[in-house]
Order: structure tokens, then sequence, then C-alpha cells
């Protein structure tokens, strides 16, 4: 399972490259953001593939769903939106039967995340990546009510190469976008745990793997 994991952070880290092997790097003017967000805005098609163990043996699976969609807005909003995610995947490693239950039969839903930029090079490249997010989820369980909190993040950010921006594909050199399921939470209280750090083998990993442009 270490093997593994060290194998999937490896594939979820996005590409860091640099033309400069000494980068000089900073901020960024207002209207710099909003250039550099216009280029990066736009709609991109990709296949959901998750990663998951039940913790019940060392047995990990994928699953993988094509055609999914991500869309990338401007400065206005700064947002990705990972749609039509299925959340039922989740079905598969809680362990709260009743749980698991009501999230097997629940339709898909949009993941929004907020974005911004960390450095900008001297030479144009600019370090991109969006923020920790948490979705509110309503799951139904017989007579009860939950409503729970499902919090997600990226750890990781990716360099947007000027020539890449330029040339219209600011993410060419990005194969994909993680997504690391930390585990549902009703109000401050975790319930279900499923991040790669825990120390028991139930995890829940999912990347939005970018089709490549011919």
């Amino acid at each position: 399972m270490k093997h593994f994991i060290s194998i999937l952070i490896s594939l979820a880290v996005m590409t860091i490259a640099s033309c400069s092997s000494d980068p000089v790097f900073h901020g960024m003017t207002n209207q710099q953001k909003e250039d550099y967000a216009k280029a990066v805005a736009g709609e991109y098609t990709g296949t959901y593939t998750v990663v998951y163990n039940d913790g019940s043996n060392d047995d990990t699976k994928v699953i993988k769903t094509e055609g999914a969609q991500v869309t990338i807005t401007d400065n206005t909003l700064q947002s990705v939106y990972f749609h039509d995610f299925p959340i039922s995947r989740l079905s598969l490693v809680v362990k709260d039967a009743a749980l698991a239950e009501a999230l097997a039969s629940h339709p898909n839903i949009d993941l929004t995340a907020t974005y911004h930029f960390y450095d900008l090079q001297d030479n144009g490249d600019v370090s991109w990546g969006y923020n920790d997010f948490t979705i509110p989820l309503t799951l139904h369980t017989g007579d009860n009510v939950r409503h729970l909190l499902l919090k997600v993040s990226s750890s990781s950010y990716c360099l947007l190469t000027k020539e890449n921006l330029d040339a219209g594909t600011p993410f060419a050199n990005q194969p994909s976008f993680d997504l690391q399921f930390y585990g549902l939470y009703e109000g401050s209280t975790p319930i279900e745990d499923f991040s790669l750090w825990q120390d028991e083998n139930v995890l829940f990993f999912a990347l939005f793997q970018l089709d490549k442009k011919e």
C-alpha cells in the first residue's frame, strides 16, 4: 500500500517545469491576473479516475469515468467546476452502512473550488493551483436527515508556461488535476476518514485526467 501511495503521489503532483535554471519570481498586477485568468478560462474534457481501498485488504481498485468536464472561469469568479462528479463512489469506502446506502444512490454533483496564481516569473511563466474546498451533502438515512460536509483539497500546483498560454493550451504540460478527499464531517466532527495520510488502509482519491490535444 505504501508503495502504491508513493506512485499515486508522483502521478498526482502537477508538472513543475521552468525555462530558466534560476528563475526570478515577482508579484502580479491586477491587470496581469486578469490577463492570465482569461488565458486559463475555458471548458476542458477528460476522465475521472477514482482510486479507492475500503480497508478490508490491500486490494486497491480503480474506476474510470470518461467524458468528464471541467470549467475554469476568468478573473471575475476565479473558480474551477468539476462537473457531474460521481459522488456515489464514496459508498465504496464509507463504513457506516446507512450512509453508504444513501451515498450509493446519490446523483452526481458539481465540485467547486476557487483558484489562484502563486508566482509570476520574469519569463512570463506562472504558478497556478486551486484551493481546499468543502461540499455540503444532505443524506437521507431512513427517517433521519444527515447534513454532512465533504472536505476536498489539492496539495499540488502547476507551472503554466508563457509559450503554452500564448498557444491557447495552458495545461499542455499538465496531465491531471488531483482531488484529495479527506473525509466526511458533521459540523467540525470527523465521522469518516479516507485521506492518504491516515493509519488505516481506507483510501479515496480522484484525478481529473485531461484529454490530450492532438
